[in-house]
C-alpha cells in the first residue's frame, strides 16, 4: 500500500511498483504539491481508499498532471476518483489517450495548476515530450524520466534490463532510452543547460530515490554527453 512521505513544507510523495512486461518491476512515484488552491498530483500512481484518505487529509485534489508522453498508465482512475480535478498534460499524450479530455496542454512558464512552480520543456526527445517542474518554495526540480536513481532491482530481470539495457541501475544515470530517443542533442542539451541555471537542490525524479541535496550537481553529471558542445555553466546559484 502507498503512504505519503513528507518531503518538505507543501510538498508530499508517494511510491509505488509498475509491473511491466517480462515480470520487470519499475520503481514510481508521485509527487504532491500543495498551495493556496488544493493539491496537486504530478505522474498519478495507482491511487487506493487509504492513499485517497491521506490526501483528503492534506486537501482537495485540484489537480492532475502528466509531465511526459510515458507516464499516463493510472491517470483515467485518478480521473474517475477526482472527476473535479483539472486534467493537464503533454501533447504527445493526446494520441495515446484519446479518450481523455485534457483540460491544458503543459507549456513553458508559470504553472496554471500551482503558483508556485515553473515548467520547462525538454526538446529534442519528442517521445517522451517530458516537462520538468521548479518548485520554487522548496527548491525542488521534479523530473520524470530525465533521470533515474534506481538503488535496486525488485528481482533479476529487473536488475538484468536495468543494469545492461538501461545502464542505470545502482546510481542516479540517464536511461539508454533517453539517449536513443534524442532526436536533436544539441537542443536537448540547451534544454538542460536552462535548468541546472535555477536554484535547486532536491532532485526528484519518477523512477527511483530522490536526490534530497546535490541535485544540481547530480543532473549536470547525468547529463555530460548531452551538454559536451555547449559552455560550461553549472556555477550559478550561490
Amino acid at each position: 500500500m502507498s503512504q505519503l512521505r513528507l518531503l518538505a513544507d507543501d510538498l508530499w510523495c508517494a511510491e509505488d511498483e509498475l509491473r511491466a512486461g517480462l515480470g520487470i518491476v519499475f520503481p514510481v512515484r508521485m509527487t504532491v504539491l500543495r498551495d493556496a488552491s488544493g493539491l496537486t498530483l504530478v505522474s498519478p500512481i495507482a491511487i487506493d481508499d487509504a492513499l485517497a484518505a491521506s490526501l483528503a487529509e492534506l486537501g482537495e485534489v485540484r489537480a492532475l498532471v502528466a509531465p511526459n508522453a510515458m507516464h499516463h498508465v493510472h491517470l483515467p482512475a485518478a480521473i474517475a476518483r477526482y472527476p473535479d480535478a483539472r486534467v493537464f498534460g503533454v501533447p504527445g499524450l493526446r494520441k495515446k489517450r484519446p479518450g481523455v479530455v485534457f483540460d491544458e496542454m503543459l507549456a513553458d512558464g508559470p504553472a496554471s495548476f500551482h503558483a508556485g512552480v515553473e515548467l520547462y520543456s525538454i526538446e529534442g526527445a519528442p517521445a517522451f515530450d517530458e516537462r520538468v517542474l521548479f518548485h520554487h518554495q522548496s527548491r525542488t526540480l521534479i523530473v520524470t524520466d530525465l533521470i533515474f536513481n534506481i538503488p535496486r532491482a525488485a528481482n533479476w530481470i529487473s536488475r538484468l534490463v536495468f543494469r545492461y539495457v538501461s545502464r542505470a541501475l545502482g546510481r542516479p544515470a540517464q536511461s539508454r532510452l533517453w539517449r536513443a530517443s534524442t532526436k536533436d542533442r544539441a537542443a536537448a542539451g540547451q534544454s538542460v543547460a536552462r535548468l541546472l541555471e535555477l536554484d535547486f537542490d532536491r532532485l526528484i525524479m519518477a523512477h527511483g530515490d530522490v536526490v534530497s541535496s546535490g541535485g544540481r550537481a547530480v543532473l549536470a553529471e547525468c547529463t555530460t554527453w548531452m551538454r559536451e558542445d555547449l559552455p560550461a555553466r553549472l556555477p550559478a546559484p550561490a
